[in-house]
Protein backbone atom coordinates (compact mmCIF):
# COMPACT_ATOMS: atom_id res chain seq x y z
CA UNK A 1 0.00 0.00 0.00
CA UNK A 2 1.59 3.58 -0.70
CA UNK A 3 0.31 5.77 1.63
CA UNK A 4 2.65 4.00 4.82
CA UNK A 5 2.94 7.28 6.18
CA UNK A 6 -0.62 7.88 7.18
CA UNK A 7 -0.90 4.62 9.04
CA UNK A 8 2.02 5.39 10.74
CA UNK A 9 1.15 9.21 11.29
CA UNK A 10 -1.82 8.50 13.37
CA UNK A 11 0.46 6.42 16.09
CA UNK A 12 2.66 9.58 16.30
CA UNK A 13 1.68 10.73 19.48
CA UNK A 14 1.01 7.44 21.20
CA UNK A 15 4.83 6.35 20.68
CA UNK A 16 6.50 9.74 21.04
CA UNK A 17 8.00 10.53 24.45
CA UNK A 18 8.62 13.92 26.05
CA UNK A 19 11.78 15.60 25.15
CA UNK A 20 11.28 18.31 28.12
CA UNK A 21 11.67 17.75 31.85
CA UNK A 22 8.16 18.03 33.90
CA UNK A 23 7.62 21.33 35.08
CA UNK A 24 4.80 20.32 37.84
CA UNK A 25 1.16 21.24 37.38
CA UNK A 26 0.49 23.84 34.51
CA UNK A 27 -1.17 27.26 35.74
CA UNK A 28 -3.07 29.39 33.53
CA UNK A 29 -1.35 31.42 30.91
CA UNK A 30 -1.00 34.24 30.80
CA UNK A 31 -1.15 37.13 28.05
CA UNK A 32 2.97 37.42 28.99
CA UNK A 33 3.66 33.70 28.94
CA UNK A 34 3.05 33.61 25.45
CA UNK A 35 5.56 32.71 22.84
CA UNK A 36 5.95 36.02 21.46
CA UNK A 37 5.31 37.84 25.37
CA UNK A 38 3.07 41.07 23.84
CA UNK A 39 0.30 40.83 21.23
CA UNK A 40 1.12 37.37 19.88
CA UNK A 41 -0.97 37.38 16.44
CA UNK A 42 -2.68 33.78 15.17
CA UNK A 43 -0.48 31.49 13.82
CA UNK A 44 0.02 32.00 9.96
CA UNK A 45 -1.64 29.15 7.87
CA UNK A 46 0.77 26.98 6.10
CA UNK A 47 0.21 26.94 2.01
CA UNK A 48 1.06 24.20 -0.03
CA UNK A 49 2.16 26.88 -2.93
CA UNK A 50 3.59 29.53 -0.64
CA UNK A 51 6.75 29.70 -2.06
CA UNK A 52 7.67 27.96 -5.94
CA UNK A 53 9.29 24.20 -5.54
CA UNK A 54 12.63 25.14 -6.51
CA UNK A 55 13.64 21.58 -6.87
CA UNK A 56 10.81 20.63 -9.28
CA UNK A 57 13.37 21.57 -12.26
CA UNK A 58 16.14 19.88 -11.16
CA UNK A 59 14.04 16.30 -10.18
CA UNK A 60 12.05 16.82 -13.45
CA UNK A 61 10.78 12.89 -13.95
CA UNK A 62 13.09 11.12 -12.10
CA UNK A 63 11.03 10.53 -9.24
CA UNK A 64 10.84 7.40 -7.44
CA UNK A 65 7.99 5.28 -5.74
CA UNK A 66 8.98 5.28 -2.22
CA UNK A 67 10.52 8.19 0.22
CA UNK A 68 11.94 6.55 3.46
CA UNK A 69 12.22 9.18 6.18
CA UNK A 70 13.18 9.21 9.71
CA UNK A 71 11.92 12.10 11.95
CA UNK A 72 13.06 12.62 15.74
CA UNK A 73 10.45 11.90 18.57
CA UNK A 74 11.74 15.02 20.19
CA UNK A 75 10.08 17.47 17.10
CA UNK A 76 6.78 15.41 17.67
CA UNK A 77 6.62 15.41 21.35
CA UNK A 78 4.25 13.45 23.36
CA UNK A 79 0.78 14.74 23.94
CA UNK A 80 1.42 17.64 21.22
CA UNK A 81 -1.81 16.64 19.42
CA UNK A 82 -1.82 19.85 17.20
CA UNK A 83 2.11 19.12 15.97
CA UNK A 84 1.50 15.91 14.93
CA UNK A 85 -1.95 16.66 13.12
CA UNK A 86 0.31 18.93 11.58
CA UNK A 87 3.04 17.12 10.42
CA UNK A 88 0.33 14.56 9.04
CA UNK A 89 -0.74 17.01 6.96
CA UNK A 90 2.62 18.17 5.80
CA UNK A 91 3.39 14.96 4.94
CA UNK A 92 0.15 14.35 3.18
CA UNK A 93 0.28 17.06 1.32
CA UNK A 94 3.92 16.66 0.25
CA UNK A 95 2.97 13.15 -0.96
CA UNK A 96 0.15 14.18 -3.37
CA UNK A 97 2.46 16.55 -5.06
CA UNK A 98 4.64 13.38 -6.73
CA UNK A 99 2.53 11.01 -8.31
CA UNK A 100 2.66 7.44 -7.10
CA UNK A 101 4.66 8.18 -4.30
CA UNK A 102 5.01 6.61 -1.20
CA UNK A 103 6.21 8.40 1.91
CA UNK A 104 7.44 6.28 4.69
CA UNK A 105 7.71 7.78 8.01
CA UNK A 106 8.90 6.66 10.93
CA UNK A 107 9.11 7.98 14.37
CA UNK A 108 12.69 7.67 15.98
CA UNK A 109 14.50 7.82 19.38
CA UNK A 110 16.38 11.57 19.16
CA UNK A 111 18.92 9.89 21.24
CA UNK A 112 20.44 7.19 23.39
CA UNK A 113 19.89 3.59 22.85
CA UNK A 114 17.84 3.06 19.74
CA UNK A 115 18.56 6.75 18.57
CA UNK A 116 19.10 8.15 15.33
CA UNK A 117 22.98 7.82 15.23
CA UNK A 118 22.80 4.23 16.67
CA UNK A 119 20.41 3.12 14.44
CA UNK A 120 22.60 4.00 11.76
CA UNK A 121 25.26 2.53 12.67
CA UNK A 122 23.66 -0.70 12.96
CA UNK A 123 21.68 -0.73 10.20
CA UNK A 124 24.55 0.42 7.91
CA UNK A 125 26.36 -3.36 7.41
CA UNK A 126 23.44 -5.48 8.76
CA UNK A 127 20.74 -4.21 7.09
CA UNK A 128 21.50 -1.47 4.27
CA UNK A 129 18.13 -1.83 3.07
CA UNK A 130 16.39 -0.29 5.89
CA UNK A 131 18.19 2.83 5.88
CA UNK A 132 16.16 6.02 5.35
CA UNK A 133 16.77 8.17 2.62
CA UNK A 134 16.58 11.48 4.89
CA UNK A 135 16.95 12.23 8.40
CA UNK A 136 17.02 15.11 11.28
CA UNK A 137 20.52 14.75 12.87
CA UNK A 138 21.57 17.26 15.93
CA UNK A 139 25.11 18.57 15.42
CA UNK A 140 27.05 16.60 17.66
CA UNK A 141 25.92 13.41 15.60
CA UNK A 142 25.80 14.74 12.73
CA UNK A 143 29.91 15.14 12.90
CA UNK A 144 29.60 11.78 13.94
CA UNK A 145 28.21 10.70 10.91
CA UNK A 146 29.77 12.76 8.79
CA UNK A 147 32.75 11.35 10.05
CA UNK A 148 31.55 7.81 9.67
CA UNK A 149 30.78 8.32 5.99
CA UNK A 150 27.33 7.86 6.29
CA UNK A 151 26.11 10.94 4.87
CA UNK A 152 26.37 12.37 1.79
CA UNK A 153 27.45 15.76 0.58
CA UNK A 154 24.57 18.16 -0.49
CA UNK A 155 26.89 20.96 -1.72
CA UNK A 156 25.46 22.58 -4.93
CA UNK A 157 22.24 20.31 -4.92
CA UNK A 158 19.99 23.26 -2.55
CA UNK A 159 18.24 26.29 -4.26
CA UNK A 160 19.95 29.55 -3.19
CA UNK A 161 16.81 30.97 -2.36
CA UNK A 162 16.90 28.53 0.55
CA UNK A 163 20.71 28.30 1.14
CA UNK A 164 20.85 32.61 0.99
CA UNK A 165 17.73 32.71 3.61
CA UNK A 166 19.25 30.70 6.58
CA UNK A 167 21.14 32.41 9.33
CA UNK A 168 25.03 32.50 8.97
CA UNK A 169 25.61 30.28 11.78
CA UNK A 170 22.66 28.10 10.79
CA UNK A 171 24.03 26.99 7.19
CA UNK A 172 27.54 26.96 9.07
CA UNK A 173 26.14 24.31 11.24
CA UNK A 174 25.79 21.67 8.02
CA UNK A 175 29.23 22.45 7.39
CA UNK A 176 32.38 20.37 7.78
CA UNK A 177 35.61 21.33 6.55
CA UNK A 178 33.94 23.59 4.29
CA UNK A 179 31.87 21.21 2.18
CA UNK A 180 27.67 21.01 3.24
CA UNK A 181 26.35 18.08 4.79
CA UNK A 182 23.34 19.24 6.44
CA UNK A 183 20.76 21.77 5.88
CA UNK A 184 19.59 23.46 8.99
CA UNK A 185 15.69 23.25 10.07
CA UNK A 186 15.21 24.17 13.64
CA UNK A 187 17.23 25.60 16.09
CA UNK A 188 17.91 25.47 19.24
CA UNK A 189 20.09 29.12 20.74
CA UNK A 190 21.11 29.89 24.91
CA UNK A 191 19.72 32.93 26.42
CA UNK A 192 18.75 34.22 29.95
CA UNK A 193 15.21 33.49 31.70
CA UNK A 194 14.37 35.68 34.16
CA UNK A 195 11.75 36.78 36.70
CA UNK A 196 10.58 40.70 35.65
CA UNK A 197 9.00 40.83 38.91
CA UNK A 198 12.40 40.19 40.86
CA UNK A 199 14.85 41.71 38.54
CA UNK A 200 15.45 44.19 35.53
CA UNK A 201 16.23 42.30 32.94
CA UNK A 202 19.96 44.11 32.47
CA UNK A 203 22.00 41.38 31.82
CA UNK A 204 23.68 42.59 28.75
CA UNK A 205 27.48 43.18 29.86
CA UNK A 206 29.23 42.32 33.19
CA UNK A 207 29.04 46.00 34.27
CA UNK A 208 25.38 45.79 33.99
CA UNK A 209 25.25 42.65 36.00
CA UNK A 210 27.41 43.79 38.67
CA UNK A 211 26.27 46.97 39.33
CA UNK A 212 22.35 46.15 39.04
CA UNK A 213 23.20 43.21 41.12
CA UNK A 214 21.21 40.61 38.80
CA UNK A 215 21.78 37.06 39.93
CA UNK A 216 21.93 34.20 37.94
CA UNK A 217 22.91 30.46 37.36
CA UNK A 218 24.40 28.70 34.59
CA UNK A 219 26.24 25.57 34.10
CA UNK A 220 29.53 25.85 35.86
CA UNK A 221 30.37 22.48 36.23
CA UNK A 222 31.08 20.84 32.83
CA UNK A 223 32.79 17.87 32.98
CA UNK A 224 34.16 18.30 29.35
CA UNK A 225 35.76 20.56 27.41
CA UNK A 226 34.84 24.53 27.47
CA UNK A 227 30.91 25.57 28.70
CA UNK A 228 29.00 27.31 25.52
CA UNK A 229 28.86 30.68 28.88
CA UNK A 230 32.71 30.57 28.84
CA UNK A 231 33.52 30.69 25.15
CA UNK A 232 31.22 33.53 25.03
CA UNK A 233 32.08 35.80 27.17
CA UNK A 234 35.66 34.91 26.04
CA UNK A 235 35.05 35.39 22.52
CA UNK A 236 33.08 39.02 23.53
CA UNK A 237 36.63 39.88 25.92
CA UNK A 238 38.85 39.77 22.80
CA UNK A 239 39.47 35.88 22.31
CA UNK A 240 39.41 34.14 19.21
CA UNK A 241 38.37 30.92 18.06
CA UNK A 242 42.54 30.47 15.96
CA UNK A 243 43.87 31.16 19.45
CA UNK A 244 41.65 27.93 21.04
CA UNK A 245 42.78 25.78 18.58
CA UNK A 246 46.06 26.94 18.24
CA UNK A 247 45.66 25.96 22.03
CA UNK A 248 47.36 29.77 22.91
CA UNK A 249 44.38 31.56 25.05
CA UNK A 250 44.69 35.27 24.77
CA UNK A 251 45.88 36.04 28.49
CA UNK A 252 44.25 39.73 28.67
CA UNK A 253 40.49 38.34 27.89
CA UNK A 254 40.58 35.26 30.31
CA UNK A 255 41.49 37.47 32.64
CA UNK A 256 38.83 40.05 32.01
CA UNK A 257 36.33 37.28 32.20
CA UNK A 258 37.91 35.61 35.44
CA UNK A 259 37.71 39.18 37.10
CA UNK A 260 34.00 39.45 36.28
CA UNK A 261 33.59 36.20 38.43
CA UNK A 262 36.01 37.05 41.11
CA UNK A 263 33.28 40.05 41.48
CA UNK A 264 30.58 38.27 40.92
CA UNK A 265 31.14 35.69 43.59
CA UNK A 266 32.03 38.65 45.96
CA UNK A 267 29.03 40.28 45.60
CA UNK A 268 26.53 37.15 45.45
CA UNK A 269 25.70 37.94 42.10
CA UNK A 270 27.66 34.12 41.27
CA UNK A 271 26.56 31.55 43.78
CA UNK A 272 29.46 28.49 44.70
CA UNK A 273 26.39 26.21 44.05
CA UNK A 274 26.67 26.87 39.68
CA UNK A 275 29.80 24.21 39.92
CA UNK A 276 27.44 21.37 40.46
CA UNK A 277 25.61 21.82 37.41
CA UNK A 278 27.05 20.46 34.33
CA UNK A 279 23.90 21.48 32.06
CA UNK A 280 20.97 23.43 32.06
CA UNK A 281 18.42 20.72 33.04
CA UNK A 282 20.50 20.30 36.30
CA UNK A 283 18.47 23.20 37.47
CA UNK A 284 15.26 24.02 34.84
CA UNK A 285 12.95 22.13 37.36
CA UNK A 286 14.63 25.22 40.06
CA UNK A 287 14.22 27.44 37.64
CA UNK A 288 10.76 26.76 36.92
CA UNK A 289 9.60 26.85 40.38
CA UNK A 290 10.92 29.91 41.58
CA UNK A 291 14.37 29.10 43.13
CA UNK A 292 16.19 30.60 41.50
CA UNK A 293 15.37 34.15 39.74
CA UNK A 294 17.39 34.16 36.84
CA UNK A 295 19.11 30.86 34.58
CA UNK A 296 20.83 30.23 31.35
CA UNK A 297 18.98 28.30 29.89
CA UNK A 298 18.09 27.20 25.51
CA UNK A 299 15.29 28.59 23.94
CA UNK A 300 13.56 25.41 23.26
CA UNK A 301 12.90 25.28 27.34
CA UNK A 302 12.38 28.95 27.69
CA UNK A 303 9.27 28.45 25.17
CA UNK A 304 8.38 24.87 26.83
CA UNK A 305 8.31 27.33 30.35
CA UNK A 306 5.94 29.81 28.46
CA UNK A 307 3.80 26.80 27.49
CA UNK A 308 3.68 25.67 30.99
CA UNK A 309 2.31 28.97 32.35
CA UNK A 310 5.68 30.50 33.23
CA UNK A 311 5.88 34.21 33.25
CA UNK A 312 9.20 34.73 32.46
CA UNK A 313 11.38 36.99 30.04
CA UNK A 314 14.20 36.93 27.95
CA UNK A 315 17.52 38.44 27.89
CA UNK A 316 21.22 37.88 26.09
CA UNK A 317 23.52 36.18 28.30
CA UNK A 318 26.18 38.71 30.26
CA UNK A 319 29.15 39.55 28.12
CA UNK A 320 32.42 41.46 28.31
CA UNK A 321 31.05 43.83 25.23
CA UNK A 322 27.81 43.96 26.04
CA UNK A 323 26.94 42.53 22.40
CA UNK A 324 24.42 40.28 22.38
CA UNK A 325 25.73 37.05 21.14
CA UNK A 326 24.90 32.56 21.82
CA UNK A 327 25.75 29.59 20.57
CA UNK A 328 23.72 27.63 17.89
CA UNK A 329 22.63 23.87 17.69
CA UNK A 330 19.73 22.34 16.63
CA UNK A 331 18.54 19.87 13.67
CA UNK A 332 19.58 19.20 10.60
CA UNK A 333 18.19 17.26 7.67
CA UNK A 334 20.96 15.21 6.16
CA UNK A 335 20.76 12.92 3.07
CA UNK A 336 21.85 9.26 3.58
CA UNK A 337 21.05 7.67 0.37
CA UNK A 338 23.44 6.89 -2.22
CA UNK A 339 21.45 6.57 -5.14
CA UNK A 340 21.34 10.25 -7.21
CA UNK A 341 17.35 9.86 -7.66
CA UNK A 342 16.60 9.54 -4.42
CA UNK A 343 19.03 12.22 -3.60
CA UNK A 344 17.05 14.85 -5.37
CA UNK A 345 13.85 13.32 -4.24
CA UNK A 346 14.79 13.81 -0.84
CA UNK A 347 16.33 17.48 -0.75
CA UNK A 348 12.88 17.96 -2.86
CA UNK A 349 11.08 17.40 0.26
CA UNK A 350 13.27 18.90 2.40
CA UNK A 351 13.12 21.90 0.69
CA UNK A 352 9.39 21.43 0.90
CA UNK A 353 9.62 21.29 4.53
CA UNK A 354 11.53 24.42 4.56
CA UNK A 355 8.97 26.79 3.15
CA UNK A 356 8.76 29.65 5.36
CA UNK A 357 5.35 29.47 6.39
CA UNK A 358 5.86 25.45 7.01
CA UNK A 359 8.37 26.07 8.99
CA UNK A 360 7.74 29.21 11.22
CA UNK A 361 4.49 27.47 11.81
CA UNK A 362 5.85 23.90 12.92
CA UNK A 363 8.75 25.23 14.96
CA UNK A 364 6.43 27.70 17.15
CA UNK A 365 4.84 23.85 17.65
CA UNK A 366 7.58 22.37 18.79
CA UNK A 367 8.94 25.24 21.33
CA UNK A 368 12.14 25.67 18.22
CA UNK A 369 13.27 28.36 15.99
CA UNK A 370 13.24 28.26 12.19
CA UNK A 371 16.66 28.53 10.68
CA UNK A 372 15.43 31.01 8.24
CA UNK A 373 15.08 34.60 8.32
CA UNK A 374 11.90 34.67 6.14
CA UNK A 375 10.36 32.00 8.88
CA UNK A 376 11.16 33.90 11.78
CA UNK A 377 9.35 37.30 10.08
CA UNK A 378 6.41 35.40 10.81
CA UNK A 379 6.62 35.13 13.65
CA UNK A 380 4.44 38.02 16.08
CA UNK A 381 7.12 40.92 16.62
CA UNK A 382 7.17 40.36 20.35
CA UNK A 383 10.16 40.86 22.59
CA UNK A 384 11.45 37.44 22.75
CA UNK A 385 11.49 37.12 18.82
CA UNK A 386 13.43 40.32 18.34
CA UNK A 387 16.07 39.12 21.23
CA UNK A 388 16.06 35.42 18.98
CA UNK A 389 16.61 37.44 15.48
CA UNK A 390 19.76 39.37 16.84
CA UNK A 391 20.67 35.80 18.82
CA UNK A 392 20.74 33.84 15.35
CA UNK A 393 22.66 36.85 13.75
CA UNK A 394 25.06 36.73 16.17
CA UNK A 395 25.85 33.30 16.71
CA UNK A 396 29.00 30.95 17.33
CA UNK A 397 28.99 27.11 16.71
CA UNK A 398 29.27 24.65 19.47
CA UNK A 399 32.58 23.46 20.42
CA UNK A 400 33.13 20.36 19.60
CA UNK A 401 33.13 18.01 22.89
CA UNK A 402 36.23 16.26 24.04
CA UNK A 403 39.93 16.85 26.13
CA UNK A 404 41.45 19.71 25.02
CA UNK A 405 44.07 20.76 27.37
CA UNK A 406 43.27 24.33 26.18
CA UNK A 407 39.69 23.90 26.92
CA UNK A 408 39.67 22.25 29.85
CA UNK A 409 42.64 24.32 31.66
CA UNK A 410 40.34 27.40 31.33
CA UNK A 411 37.09 25.77 32.81
CA UNK A 412 39.30 24.98 35.45
CA UNK A 413 40.96 28.16 36.31
CA UNK A 414 36.67 29.45 36.05
CA UNK A 415 35.96 26.60 38.33
CA UNK A 416 39.06 27.87 40.76
CA UNK A 417 37.65 31.63 40.54
CA UNK A 418 34.37 30.88 41.58
CA UNK A 419 35.48 28.42 44.44
CA UNK A 420 37.78 31.10 46.14
CA UNK A 421 40.42 28.82 45.23
CA UNK A 422 42.32 31.52 42.89
CA UNK A 423 42.08 35.10 42.06
CA UNK A 424 41.63 35.77 38.54
CA UNK A 425 45.41 36.81 38.18
CA UNK A 426 46.78 33.19 39.80
CA UNK A 427 44.28 31.39 37.42
CA UNK A 428 44.98 33.22 33.97
CA UNK A 429 49.19 32.62 35.57
CA UNK A 430 47.76 28.80 36.16
CA UNK A 431 46.11 28.65 32.55
CA UNK A 432 49.54 29.12 30.63
CA UNK A 433 51.69 27.65 32.79
CA UNK A 434 49.88 24.39 32.30
CA UNK A 435 49.91 24.84 28.27
CA UNK A 436 53.62 25.89 28.32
Amino acid sequence: MRIVHSVLILCLSALSVACSPTLGQPVAVTAEATIGLTDTPPLPTPSATAEPDATEEILGDNTMPTLRVWWPDSLEPAGNQTAALMLADYMETFRTTVPDLTLDLRLKKAQDIGGIIQTLRSAITVAPDALPDITLLRRSDFLAAVEAGYLQPIQGSVTSAILGDLYPAALDLGRVDGVLYGLSYALDVEHIAYRPVVLNGNFASFEDVLQDQQKFVFPAGVTQGLSDVLLLQYLSAGGTMNELVQGRPNAEALETVLDFYEQAVQEGVIDRSVLDYARSDDYLFQLAQGKFDAGVITSSQYLSLLTNGQTLQAAPIPLADGQPSTVVNGWMWVVVTKDRDQQLLALRFAEWMMDSERLAVYTRMVNMLPSRRAAMRSWDGGDFTELANTLLANAYLPVAEGDSGTLRSMENALAAVISGQRTSADAVQDVLEQLN
